[in-house]
């Protein structure tokens, strides 16, 4: 991926009050004055860096082939921790070194990981903004054409941020929750496709509150009962009308979700 590229995408917990934000695409357009930018979010929860990851995930393959997506959630700033250029079958995915980009970078096909080198002329590490100093100059030249071989070494290693899978035994599916969305919506490690051309009996959170199975949102309303739906992202999600299931029902992330499917 040595040829331009003119999409590049910010995702980052900074917010849109204090002028961070407007630095960071400054200092792209900066080096690469062409480069048409896209928000992803800026409204990540302060140095949650399972949610950035999720968000990456749910974003990425949504852009066409050849964007750069640069990622800082960096409660690390400042530290040891490196930055990385990930190069993936379609993208390049820029930032620290800490499974905000894992999620995004795997589910696309990891070709290589590099490693930023720390000091040069056109960036350098800082010891609090290193989205500015260390990851804005290198995404704008790497989308102005630097080979990935001049950003740094071949990385060795890197932080995977933690995915696990649903298990199926039989007619029976044993899911977690893993992250909730602004509206307090659950969402599960449970994916479509275990659930494919069977008959949904009964889904069980917490071991004991039953859940109805929907087939979308709006036939939970005009009820006080929890439901559940095939999200866009193609996982089981767990919800209320008009309210958050995760502060009605006391809920946190690995909390189990059970899935009984019609015996065949």
């Amino acid at each position: 991926m040595s040829a331009p590229h003119q999409i590049i995408t910010l995702t980052t917990d900074f917010g849109t009050l204090d002028g961070y934000v407007g630095a960071l695409k400054g200092k792209v357009l900066s080096v690469m004055p062409t480069a048409f930018i896209h928000d992803i979010s800026h409204d990540i929860p302060p140095q949650n860096i399972g949610q950035g990851a999720w968000c990456l995930r749910r974003a990425v393959p949504r852009f066409p082939p050849g964007t750069v997506h640069l990622a800082v959630v960096d409660p690390g700033v400042g530290s040891s921790r490196s930055g990385l250029v990930i190069e993936t079958e379609r993208y390049l995915l820029v930032g620290p070194d800490n499974g905000v980009l894992s999620l995004a970078a795997r589910d696309d096909g990891i070709v290589q990981v590099v490693e930023i080198s720390e000091e040069r002329d056109e960036w350098y590490k800082s010891p609090n903004f290193d989205g500015l100093t260390l990851f804005a100059p290198v995404a704008g030249y790497l989308m102005a054409g630097m080979p990935l071989d001049e950003i740094g070494p071949e990385a060795e290693d890197m932080v995977d941020w933690p995915d696990p899978d649903a298990h199926m035994q039989g007619s029976v599916v044993e899911g977690t929750i893993i992250l909730f969305d602004r509206f307090g919506n659950a969402i599960t490690n449970i994916l479509a496709e275990m659930l494919e051309d069977r008959i949904v009996e009964h889904i069980y959170l917490k071991t004991s509150i039953e859940v109805m199975f929907a087939n979308h949102y709006a036939e939970f309303a005009g009820g006080d009962t929890a439901g559940a739906t095939l999200n866009s992202d193609g996982r089981l999600e767990l919800a209320l009308y008009s309210e958050s299931i995760q502060e009605r029902m006391d809920l946190d992330h690995g909390d189990s979700v059970r899935v009984l499917l019609r015996p065949l």
